[in-house]
């Protein structure tokens, strides 16, 4: 009898080491999160690139674009300038916007895995209207806040 109870406890401790599915963490998709406006926005982080030591997050959903690009030393905060970030409404050329120069637009590296050309991070954004379409409908500043982003960049 204490042999049967001893082979019992011996193959489920055996059992409980396996390696189990359940212990395999997946890789999240690309993603880029804000809001906008007060609003949530979503997009795909598609179209982001590393050129030399540039690097260039882009964000597209169906009807806008948000772009910004840091040279890249290391992980960290990055003060962006007026030509390293922009906001696009996508299909209107008549409607454009500038970054707002009252504000210090801003990305923060948290993780950057060089193998698989990963990124992560979070940004502050905020423009102004410099243009606008014939009936107004564009608002005059764009706020996006409490980004976040993961994005593999392409070569």
């Amino acid at each position: 009898m204490k042999y049967i109870w001893f082979v019992l406890t011996m193959a489920l401790l055996f059992q409980s080491c396996k390696k189990k599915a359940c212990c395999d963490i997946p890789v999240a998709p690309d993603f880029m999160l804000a809001q906008k406006n007060g609003a949530q926005w979503e997009a795909s982080s598609s179209g982001s690139n590393l050129t030399g030591d540039t690097i260039t997050i882009s964000g597209i959903n169906q009807d806008e674009q948000i772009a910004f690009k840091i040279r890249f030393d290391g992980l960290g905060y990055y003060t962006l300038k007026a030509n390293e970030n922009y906001y696009k409404l996508k299909g209107t050329s008549a409607v454009s916007y500038q970054p707002d120069p009252t504000h210090v637009n801003n990305v923060t590296i948290i993780a950057y895995n060089q193998t698989g050309k990963i990124i992560q991070g979070f940004f502050e954004l905020r423009f102004i209207k410099i243009s606008d379409d014939a009936n107004n409908s564009a608002p005059d500043k764009i706020i996006v806040s409490g980004g976040k982003f993961k994005a593999t960049l392409n070569h």
